[in-house]
């Protein structure tokens, strides 16, 4: 009885959940703050499904604390693989200091093609998934969040030797060929994993609500990823939000209800964000958007403009758009925007680009008042400092171990790019 693949997200402060897939079953999930993980408490039992994944629960955790965690599958723990995760530090409501990591777009021409699984030249193994994984670790990162085209699979559209079909079988073997990569499980094992998809891994390039697999992506997704509270029923669009301490996170789904030329985020998100925005008590907002708000072509907002207008109309309302920052994946590129330089649609709060892992790069240079780098092995952070007044907010792009630029925000009013210190460095 052996673990085949392990995943851990919808951390809170006393909370997690985690996702596993064995040979055998039932489960149960065990927790040690020691590395060596003497002395472990165990969750209650959990069947497996038909195809032997268990997502368990696992509650009455400590603010503020690592853990190490391994599975006991039918009786017999395998210490093959330990993961960790670390604990939001506070309470909602309660000031706190954390960091993002912020990622996407992995197996479009990959450098590191996929070691195996059912198209490999449409996975990666790069080593920058160690890259980011040994970072969050010592940084102590509260989340990794993947923005998209975690794999390049097209499902439904007959490419790559893969059916065109895309059954529900389809993205189960998605995901296990995704976590079949050592480099991608030790990270989703070890950082608490928020994932939304984009079009490449919930359908074929340009995917929308019409995509011949959108249910079963949506069936899959409830499945097997880690998730928070979703508001809509099973079924509906995967959207979500959460809060660490008083800043809110928001993670749209920008495919399964969109209809080219009419809408992107579909009536029934739309309606959900308003009432968010307008109801939130939360005093900043980081927004997890896998589709490029400053984009060009119809793929981007840029062919939403009358929907991206309204969005920002809520975020007026709202008093959002100068205590805010929006991360996008997809355009395979590192890109910074301070919202201050007057590009169509930018509603003046930073957008950054966070790509790509291992995927053929882009150049979105002319659209970004603050610089693009296209380029493999990238990725970004938000780090937030919040020591109980002013939130400072700092999105930081990274090539490999190396920063390349970044923009700050800080509620008080004042955004920052490169030509003074950025706030975060008040320290966390």
């Amino acid at each position: 009885m052996t673990v085949v693949w392990m995943m851990v997200g919808a951390v809170t402060d006393t909370s997690a959940v985690f996702s596993v897939k064995v040979t055998g079953g039932p489960v149960r999930i065990g927790v040690s703050t020691s590395e060596s993980f003497t002395s472990p408490s165990y969750s209650a039992s959990t069947t497996v499904d038909a195809t032997k994944v268990a997502k368990v629960t696992f509650t009455g955790l400590s603010p503020a604390t690592r853990y190490y965690w391994r599975v006991e599958d039918n009786g017999v723990v395998d210490a093959t693989y330990t993961g960790q995760l670390l604990t939001d530090p506070v309470a909602v409501g309660q000031p706190a200091s954390y960091v993002l990591g912020c990622i996407g777009d992995a197996g479009l021409t990959p450098v590191v093609p996929g070691v195996t699984g059912s198209a490999v030249s449409r996975l990666s193994n790069h080593p920058i998934f160690d890259t980011v994984r040994e970072k969050a670790l010592a940084e102590n990162w509260a989340r990794v969040c993947h923005l998209g085209d975690i794999c390049y699979y097209d499902l439904g559209s007959g490419s790559h030797g893969l059916s065109a079909s895309a059954t529900a079988t389809q993205y189960r073997t998605m995901w296990d060929d995704i976590l079949a990569q050592p480099r991608q499980l030790g990270l989703y094992s070890s950082v608490p994993f928020v994932y939304i998809h984009d079009d490449h891994d919930f359908g074929p390039d340009n995917s929308n609500a019409s995509s011949p697999g959108t249910a079963n992506a949506l069936t899959v997704y409830r499945e097997r990823v880690p998730h928070y509270t979703l508001p809509a029923s099973a079924g509906n669009p995967v959207y979500h939000s959460f809060t660490v301490g008083r800043v809110l996170h928001i993670v749209s789904d920008t495919r399964s209800a969109r209809v080219p030329g009419s809408t992107m985020l579909g009536a029934a998100q739309l309606a959900w964000l308003d009432t968010l925005l307008s109801t939130s008590t939360a005093e900043a907002l980081v927004w997890l958007m896998p589709t490029p708000w400053l984009g060009i072509s119809s793929d981007t907002w840029a062919g939403f403009t009358s929907e991206r207008d309204t969005i920002v109309q809520m975020l007026i309302d709202g008093g959002w758009t100068d205590r805010m920052i929006m991360i996008n994946a997809d355009a395979h590129t590192l890109a910074i925007d301070s919202g201050r330089g007057g590009n169509a649609g930018s509603g003046g709060f930073p957008v950054v680009l966070c790509a790509g892992l291992d995927a053929t790069p882009h150049s979105y240079s002319t659209q970004y008042d603050s610089g693009a780098w296209p380029g493999r092995g990238q990725y970004a952070t938000v780090s937030v400092h919040d020591g109980g007044g002013d939130i400072c907010l700092t999105a930081t792009v990274y090539r490999g171990e190396r920063a390349i630029s970044w923009v700050s925000v800080n509620t008080g009013g004042t955004t920052r790019v490169p030509a003074g210190n950025p706030c975060h460095v008040l320290a966390l």
